[in-house]
Parts: structure tokens; sequence; C-alpha cells
């Protein structure tokens, strides 16, 4: 993602419209790449939660 707004020179306005979420959301989710790697992979286990409620 950030590499994406470097790329193409957008800002996290610019890239929310891009995926269609919110910039807060941007600003979100370039944040959880700043935690060390050990905690981003206890994250990433800990699966998709959202995706997982919608579906019950």
């Amino acid at each position: 993602m950030a590499l994406e707004m470097e790329l193409k020179n957008l800002t996290k306005a610019g890239l929310s419209r891009k995926l269609g979420i919110s910039r807060v959301r941007v600003t979100q989710m370039l944040n959880l790449l700043k935690l060390p790697e050990e905690l981003i992979e206890e994250i990433e286990a800990m699966g998709d939660y959202w995706g997982e409620k919608a579906s019950h």
C-alpha cells in the first residue's frame, strides 16, 4: 500500500478513493505495517473476524 502510494504519487485520500475505503482505514492499515514483524504475524494468525462474522 505504501509502495503504491509512493510509485503513483498518491495521498492517503487519493489511495482511499482508489480502494473504495475511508482515509482513516488507510491510515490504520499503514500504521499496522509499522508494528514489529512478530506482532504482525500474531495479528495475521487471528484471521479475519469480520469475514467470519458475516458468514454466520
